[in-house]
């Protein structure tokens, strides 16, 4: 008899402790705004339009992954904490139960997702919880539900669920694509993606003049426009700059920023771009690519696997500026021949000096003449017109682009210089650029200025790509002039091509860099130049000319400058 007043003394003691503990948790839930109640198995199962499953079964189930219940869910708080005087006597008698010699039934609960609710044994949990006991045995019915449910679900996290399960319902992309995960942090974003849907459906129907079924505009709305963004956003590792929020999340914001751009811009980038450019921080195609990287674009161009070399592509946008046709027309020449070989978009600018330039039977001519030549050439080209610097409206352009061409502008009778704009264009310019030089070539011979500086490296790359893809022919030169140790520099241009099989003509030729380098140029009769910027100061190079202009001035064919 004493012992079981002694029993019961100690229960009624740590049901006090647990109240206790009760009315801490909520005072200090409430000053931080942030308390997580027991969740209403109703209320859930409501709003995922979840089904009761097969029978119960016994197992053990894990006491922190109960997270609400059927009626109670008012009488306790998240940890099953007692929060009502009234429930002394009753917790009391379940708490001597289950340390007495009986013990008690398993409680009954259901399962959604992999949280739990209870159906009958709300005390027993409680008692189990304050004992420490890890898990709890119980009779489980499984409730199943198209949205999956984790332990750790707040109540806050209900109407997303319930948005989610509508959206599931509505377009059963869980069931025409199995893997698809389409997960927001946003409540409304679902309604975004069900017209995104209804858009896709609208433009199908009119492409291929039928009427297009829900579930068949579901499918392809996955497969052609939201997967290829998911893979670049994957690839591009942009995700990790936007912490707390999912895939599907940065699909719709790269989805409305791409409107902004077309507003901006004058034309309209794929979303896969978009991400890719952010998640590579600005930076040129080839500086995206660290040395590692790079080697794998020659491993796999070189591998000789079926079909994979046409998968590796170094460009696939290209920006070409188109002053007027006379300069224009042999420019989009120039990069239709790259954009082609590269399968890559074309977009097309011209920079008018007013509104009324703008607007002239000129420009409507040069942009027939654009769109008429690209698709002869089966590129794809967007023209856009604006007003402005333009050099400041093609470095804008540039950062969404792997590639911009634009034809060579020369001033000056006898002394040629470059245009001062031209000359701003070579400095401050954020991606390679193709100065486009006479006639249009198709690049079968390649000259690579090499200095082993790290520019320098990725014009070797280049060129090692183009040997390797396009099947070009390969100059390397080495001028004195560009290095103290000519001879290494060769040699480590050598060691590098030959380690992927890349075979090359190796010159070191004395005199004046640009000379030499055109002067090989016309000897081996290459089609196109590399070569890196800065070797000095840029300072330097501005108050020397630069071994670049000189370059250009004197080449008569298209210089690639990274």
């Amino acid at each position: 008899m004493t012992s079981d007043r002694t029993g019961a003394f100690e229960a009624a003691h740590a049901f006090a402790r647990a109240r206790r503990k009760a009315d801490l948790r909520t005072m200090l839930a409430a000053l931080r705004r942030n308390e997580r109640k027991l969740l209403s198995y109703e209320d859930v199962r409501r709003r995922l339009h979840a089904v009761e499953g097969a029978a119960p079964g016994l197992e053990d189930v894990p006491l922190d992954a109960i997270v609400g219940s059927v009626g109670r869910y008012n009488d306790f708080t998240r940890e099953f904490l007692p929060r009502v005087d009234a429930d002394k006597s009753r917790w009391v008698g379940v708490s001597l139960a289950m340390t007495g010699p009986t013990g008690t039934p398993p409680v009954e609960l259901y399962r959604i997702g992999s949280a739990y609710f209870v159906r009958d044994g709300n005390h027993r949990v409680s008692v189990a919880r304050q004992l420490g006991a890890p898990t709890i045995q119980a009779f489980v019915t499984p409730v199943f539900a198209r949205v999956p449910l984790s332990a750790d679900v707040d109540p806050s996290d209900l109407i997303l669920l319930e948005e989610h399960a509508r959206f599931l319902e509505a377009t059963g992309i869980d069931e025409l694509r199995p893997g698809a995960r389409l997960n927001v942090t946003v409540p409304g974003q679902y309604r975004r993606l069900l017209e995104h849907i209804e858009v896709h459906r609208y433009f199908m129907g009119l492409d291929e003049q039928r009427d297009i079924g829900y579930p068949e505009a579901v499918g392809h709305w996955y497969d052609t426009v939201y997967a290829p963004v998911l893979a670049s956003i994957r690839a591009s590792g942009v995700l990790r700059d936007f912490p707390g929020r999912t895939e599907t999340d940065l699909y719709l914001w790269l989805s409305e920023h791409r409107a902004h751009l077309e507003r901006a811009l004058g034309f309209t980038l794929p979303s896969e771009t978009i991400a890719e450019t952010l998640g590579a921080e600005s930076s040129p195609k080839g500086e995206r690519l660290d040395p590692e990287q790079r080697d794998g674009v020659l491993h796999e161009v070189r591998s000789g696997r079926p079909g994979r070399e046409a998968e590796v592509t170094l460009v696939g946008d290209l920006l070409v500026a188109l002053p007027d046709l006379e300069l224009g027309l042999p420019t989009l020449e120039q990069a239709l021949l790259v954009a082609a070989r590269e399968h890559a978009r074309v977009y097309a600018l011209h920079v008018a000096v007013d509104a009324a330039a703008a607007a002239a039977t000129e420009v409507t001519a040069l942009r027939e003449a654009a769109l008429a030549a690209a698709a002869a050439a089966g590129v794809a080209l967007q023209f856009a017109v604006t007003r402005g610097d333009p050099v400041q409206a093609l470095r804008e352009r540039a950062v969404w682009v792997d590639l911009a061409v634009a034809p060579l502008v020369i001033e000056g009778a006898g002394e040629e210089c470059l245009r001062p704009r031209y000359q701003g264009l070579l400095r401050r310019f954020p991606r390679p650029l193709l100065a486009a030089i006479g006639p249009a070539r198709p690049w079968r011979r390649a000259l690579v200025a090499y200095d082993g500086g790290s520019r320098a490296d990725q014009a070797l790359f280049a060129g090692a790509y183009l040997a390797a893809k396009w099947g070009a022919a390969l100059v390397v030169v080495t001028v004195p002039e560009l290095t103290r140790h000519a001879a290494t520099t060769l040699a480590d241009a050598r060691a590098y091509l030959e380690r992927f099989g890349v075979p090359a003509d190796y010159v070191m030729r004395s005199g004046p860099v640009a000379e030499s380098l055109v002067a090989v140029a016309d000897e081996r009769d290459c089609d196109v130049i590399l070569m890196g910027a800065y070797r000095y100061s840029r300072w330097l190079e501005s108050l020397l000319g630069g071994v670049v202009e000189r370059t250009l001035l004197a080449a008569r064919r298209p210089v690639l400058v990274f």
